[in-house]
């Protein structure tokens, strides 16, 4: 099973089967990471690059060379796009993710170390950067084992750990929307802001279990919904979910422990709108929120937690038949229990 870590320190310094250089593509050594691999490396990586390489090496590509005096058995080096030249194709950064691992099945690496590529001189911006890696490397198909994603500071490295931190929220919900996919038009979700602000928890149920009051939003019957907080780490359904773990994967989980859910292919206009959700959830790779002591959810879920970025709240569901409950508690607005708070962690 792929797993992928956030390491801060040297890239030179990784007891790994193989290193990734961010190179130029002369492949004839540069600065930044490339200088220093070349150096710790010794002179036996140039002569590689110049053998196997005479003509450079095409942006977005990879190949790999002999890694001297490394603790690694190999470099693989990859040409990522010049951001600040205007190369700002994002496709170009993936695949140099993308063909930096698939040179590594092609040498049987099951260990293997990622700077942030075109971060540095190239002057990618660092927090999409670090998702086009982590989503990337998460989803590809390979038998290498162990990814690194080494940082050069406690900074940035703090920014790959909430990014990693963010995709099993992010997958969860990707689970869902790939059963509304497969007509499970009644699922919804609740997520929202614990009053610590601590932790993301979400509630997943079915349409006919959700008030969604305004300032008090609440399943009404726990038992028949499945849970998750971040503070319970990768824990999803009875199993680990982590940003490698794919959606089908949870969508399976999710109809395991919710066996009553079944298909009805009815509420196309629900579908639509978490669609537009997810839009906005993948491109700021942060998880909704439903409500919080801290904001107004009447103008919509927010993305993030205080980011601003806003999506309106739900439609009514279709037609359906209401489930009897106990009339709604009076509680202040500002005030909602940690156990009814199904919620987000702010990233």
């Amino acid at each position: 099973m792929l797993t992928i870590t956030a390491v801060c320190g040297d890239i030179t310094a990784q007891e790994v089967d193989a290193v990734v250089n961010p190179a130029n593509s002369a492949m004839r050594g540069g600065g930044g990471a490339d200088g220093a691999i070349h150096r710790a490396g010794g002179p036996a990586i140039l002569r590689d690059c110049v053998e196997r390489f005479p003509n450079g090496l095409a942006t977005g590509d990879a190949g790999w060379t002999t890694a001297g005096d490394l603790p690694a058995r190999w470099v693989i080096h990859t040409v990522g796009p010049n951001y600040s030249t205007g190369q700002t194709d994002r496709s170009l950064l993936e695949s140099c993710y993308r063909r930096a691992v698939e040179v590594a099945d092609e040498l049987g690496v099951r260990s293997i170390a990622f700077p942030l590529i075109s971060t540095g001189a190239f002057g990618w911006p660092r927090r999409d950067a670090i998702a086009a890696a982590v989503e990337t490397i998460a989803t590809v198909n390979t038998r290498v084992e162990d990814v690194r994603l080494v940082a050069f500071d406690s900074e940035v490295h703090e920014q790959v750990l909430m990014q990693l931190a963010s995709k099993t929220p992010i997958r969860i919900l990707q689970g869902v929307r790939v059963l509304h996919q497969r007509g499970y038009h009644r699922l919804r979700i609740l997520p929202g802001a614990s009053p610590s602000g601590m932790h993301w928890r979400v509630a997943i149920t079915a349409a006919d279990n959700l008030i969604d009051h305004v300032s008090f939003p609440h399943v009404i019957d726990l038992d028949a919904a499945l849970q998750y907080s971040t503070g319970g780490l990768a824990e999803f359904a009875g199993s680990e979910v982590t940003v490698t773990t794919r959606p089908e994967s949870v969508a399976e989980l999710i109809l395991n422990a919710l066996p009553g859910t079944a298909p009805t292919d009815d509420d196309p206009a629900y579908v639509s709108w978490f669609a537009e959700l997810m839009r906005l959830v993948e491109q700021f790779q942060l998880p909704p929120i439903a409500y919080a002591d801290y904001f107004d959810a009447s103008a919509g879920w927010e993305i993030g937690g205080g980011g601003g970025v806003r999506h309106a709240r739900p439609p009514e569901p279709a037609t359906i038949v209401p489930r009897r409950s106990a009339p709604m508690p009076s509680l202040p607005s500002t005030s909602i229990p940690d156990d009814t708070a199904n919620a987000l962690y702010r990233l």
